[in-house]
């Protein structure tokens, strides 16, 4: 804090003829982080689904190399919240796989948990598997606490646990929720956003069941990518 004091002329007796301002050049304090908040909560309105997914410097520590018609990268050997090894292979029968990172924390993942199972639900007659992944090490997120979430949630799909974050960086997997659809050669032929809209009452476009429609009628989806938006999945 300054203080800046004018006085002008010089007359006996003294006379003080100016005020003096003040001026605050102290830095403004930034908030806290909240690893719980969705990524762009300081500038979207609370339900919003235009929301950016992770900071650049996250994005610029991951693989990269992920791109719409190249092999989805397979994961081995990951534990599930039924205490088993699993690994992309196993699932050679499946007509499509959709992977979805995800996690217990954030409130957009949480929003999409009841999308998911009713997603799985009407797919699972259909040769599509869902594969949920989480690779956040927080402790909400670690495997105890899966196995909770997909008890009370009735999760009858595929929950598994990265601790390394390998998959997640393989994938360039930014955010929670993000979905990467691989068709029956296991390509990837849809990454993005699950739907448009976190309010399941405002959803206007499908995204990720138009793309799954798309595959099992042996087409390519008509929107390859769009804008995936959640929390920003916690890299170590």
């Amino acid at each position: 804090m300054t203080r800046i004091c004018t006085f002008v002329g010089l007359i006996v007796p003294l006379l003080l003829v100016a005020g003096c301002a003040k001026s605050d050049t102290s830095p403004q304090a930034s908030p806290p982080g909240n690893a719980n908040a969705p990524a762009s909560q300081a500038s979207e309105p609370e339900n919003s689904s235009i929301q950016p997914d992770a900071s650049q410097e996250e994005v610029s520590e991951l693989a990269q190399d992920i791109a719409i018609g190249l092999p989805g990268p397979a994961w081995e050997n990951l534990t599930g919240i039924d205490d088993q090894q699993h690994s992309l292979k196993d699932l050679s029968a499946a007509n499509a796989v959709a992977v979805v990172f995800t996690c217990n924390h954030c409130p957009v993942a949480e929003a999409y948990e009841d999308r998911l199972v009713q997603l799985a639900k009407d797919y699972k007659d259909k040769g599509v598997e869902l594969v949920a992944i989480n690779v956040n090490n927080l402790e909400a997120d670690k495997l105890p606490a899966m196995k909770e979430r997909a008890a009370a949630k009735g999760f009858d799909f595929q929950y598994l646990y990265d601790p390394s974050q390998e998959i997640g960086r393989a994938y360039s997997a930014t955010v929670t929720p993000h979905v990467f659809l691989l068709d029956k050669d296991r390509k990837v032929v849809y990454m993005g956003a699950i739907d448009d809209n976190q309010d399941t009452a405002a959803v206007t476009k499908h995204h990720l069941r138009d793309a799954i429609d798309a595959v099992l009628a042996g087409q390519t989806p008509a929107t390859a990518t769009t804008q995936q938006f959640g929390c920003s999945i916690q890299y170590d």
